[in-house]
């Protein structure tokens, strides 16, 4: 949570300010593609927490929405981020809800499924819209 260029919306209580309900952290990044001569600008999502009162409510898509405008606004080419396998409800959550998809760089994507099966994380992706 140190790092200089790591940012974050903060969700807050709107009856009491001082009540955090949830945040978003991310970076703008230059990220690798499947072409070596091309990189893509991305607003990579590193984490969404939220207090377990506020799930299903609505935050976070909420939070993901903004970082999706911000990302537009940026001009960015998408939102990225990093999801465990073993997290089924955040994959349902990004890739049901939200639209995102397995991103040409992550393993399910670019490796055969044998190679693929010895990495416990999926990169999920979506376009930013200008």
């Amino acid at each position: 949570m140190r790092v200089p260029e790591m940012r974050y919306i903060i969700a807050r209580a709107a009856s009491n300010p001082l009540d955090l309900m949830g945040f978003v952290s991310f970076q703008i990044l230059h990220e690798e593609t499947m072409d070596d001569d091309i990189m893509a600008q991305a607003a990579y999502c590193f984490e969404l927490q939220l207090v377990p009162n506020a799930r299903n409510q609505g935050l976070g898509e909420f939070l993901m929405q903004l970082l999706e405008r911000i990302g537009s606004y940026w001009k960015m080419d998408k939102v990225m981020l990093t999801v465990f396998k073993a997290n089924k409800g955040a994959i349902r959550f990004y890739m049901e809800k939200l639209g995102f998809t397995l991103d040409e760089i992550s393993p399910g994507a670019c490796l055969s499924a044998l190679q693929a099966r010895r990495f416990d994380y999926e990169i999920l992706s979506k376009p930013c819209n200008p």
